[in-house]
């Protein structure tokens, strides 16, 4: 791919101006053996943190779907709360009525009452 991208002439050029020594192949094959022993023990402890972590969304999933049905059912609660508050408003309401309807009643007795005493006095 290389010889492609420069040319035959250039390649040839580039190798020869960096040959590798005893000691580059070496390293090369010592880094690749190290890559390789630790590849698995990497691999593994992202496994098993990564196990840890899909357990945990599992575990949170589990605990936000409990919320949302305990939300569900005092959202439920609550609507039958303000059916009840909205009843009971009502009931006020008409008491409150009744209310000042006896109040009436009682100042037209108490007018009658004078009235009438007012009348005794003058008799």
């Amino acid at each position: 791919m290389v010889s492609f991208l420069l040319g035959k002439k250039h390649f040839i050029e580039a190798n020869d101006a960096m040959p590798f020594s005893k000691k580059h192949i070496g390293f090369l094959f010592l880094t690749i053996l190290f890559l390789s022993l630790l590849a698995p023990y990497g691999c593994s402890g992202l496994k098993s943190e990564n196990q840890k972590l899909k357990e945990k969304i599992a575990d949170l999933n589990a605990e936000n779907e409990k919320l949302k049905k305990d939300l569900n059912a005092l959202k439920s609660e609550n609507s039958d709360m303000h059916a009840r508050l909205t009843q009971l408003n009502q009931q006020i309401s008409v008491l409150q009525e009744e209310i000042q309807t006896l109040q009436k009643d009682i100042n037209g007795i108490k007018t009658q009452m004078k009235a009438r005493g007012k009348r005794s006095k003058k008799s």
